[in-house]
């Protein structure tokens, strides 16, 4: 999903959807999941050099991912679709000034879990124990996690909670940097991934896949180059008119539903339900992996 909170932000994106060619390679994409360039090239009876040129744009207007894949030919290019919906807020107003409190949540620093192969974590040095062995999850190692993966199950952690007395919260924030769980890697392994605060189901995202086209910005050098590299930013919101993830409604449940107050719990899962339609599994990227490295972002708007 490419959400833009400001119409003027999508420069890129109208000048990607702006040709025939471009809007083609979309609709082929569409219908056919992953093609090569090569494809397009001869589809559209134009140049490799040109298809390249119109790619890029694709690509950089985060339209489409880019994925190698080695066969018997060489190395190819395959493309995919890298959103199933735009979303552009003409409207939008933004909260209201107030204070905010910001933690970072280490991501090995969960108070429950289950947690099913395939499955393991990493810290920036070494694998935590055993590839796909649950009971690894409980080592004292785990507190220095930086990637952990799960196959289905979920992690849960408790949230500091900056709520006062003399404070009114307007929305909790939670952002965190995710992938999907594939055998070894795929860019194409649809996974929904849940979050809940206090027993509330939230709403979910679905993770594309999990990527391994090129080296996460944060990766350790150690770390295998034949299993995942990176995840997509997530931003999971709560507010007095419901759940928000990536600046899209998708539940009713709001601040008022959670029970939030002064000196009280706050419980943050992360879960790919066993009954998931699209079980894939889940990536969760910490301090040193992935794009971004900084775990899981908690933020408290008040006023």
């Amino acid at each position: 999903m490419i959400y833009l909170k400001d119409f003027k932000q999508g420069k890129l994106l109208y000048e990607a959807l702006d040709s025939d060619v471009r809007i083609g390679i979309l609709d082929e994409l569409l219908e056919k999941r992953e093609l090569n360039l090569a494809y397009f090239a001869k589809r559209f009876n134009i140049s490799n050099g040109a298809i390249t040129a119109h790619i890029k744009k694709l690509y950089e207007a985060g339209l489409i991912d880019i994925t190698t894949s080695s066969g018997v030919r060489g190395t190819q290019k395959i493309c995919c679709l890298a959103t199933d919906k735009i979303v552009i807020d003409f409207t939008n107003h933004p909260l209201a000034e107030g204070r905010v409190e910001s933690t970072h949540i280490d991501i090995g620093h969960y108070v429950g879990y289950e947690v099913h192969p395939t499955c393991g974590l990493a810290t920036g040095e070494k694998v935590i124990g055993r590839f796909d062995d649950p009971s690894c999850f409980s080592y004292p190692d785990r507190f220095r996690a930086g990637l952990l993966w799960l196959s289905w199950g979920y992690v849960e952690y408790l949230v500091p909670n900056y709520i006062t007395e003399n404070s009114e919260l307007i929305e909790l924030q939670f952002s965190l940097e995710l992938a999907s769980e594939a055998p070894g890697y795929s860019a194409h392994y649809p996974s929904d991934i849940h979050f809940s605060v206090n027993g509330h189901d939230l709403g979910y995202f679905t993770s594309k896949g999990e990527y391994n086209d090129r080296t996460g910005n944060c990766n350790p050098d150690w770390w295998f180059g034949s299993l995942g590299q990176y995840g997509k930013k997530v931003l999971v919101a709560v507010n007095g008119e419901g759940s928000y993830i990536g600046g899209v409604k998708v539940s009713e449940v709001r601040l008022s539903d959670l029970g939030l107050s002064p000196g009280e719990q706050i419980r943050f899962r992360i879960s790919v339900p066993e009954d998931a339609v699209h079980r894939g599994g889940l990536t969760l990227f910490g301090k040193g992996f992935g794009d971004y490295g900084e775990g899981i972002v908690c933020n408290f708007i008040c006023k």
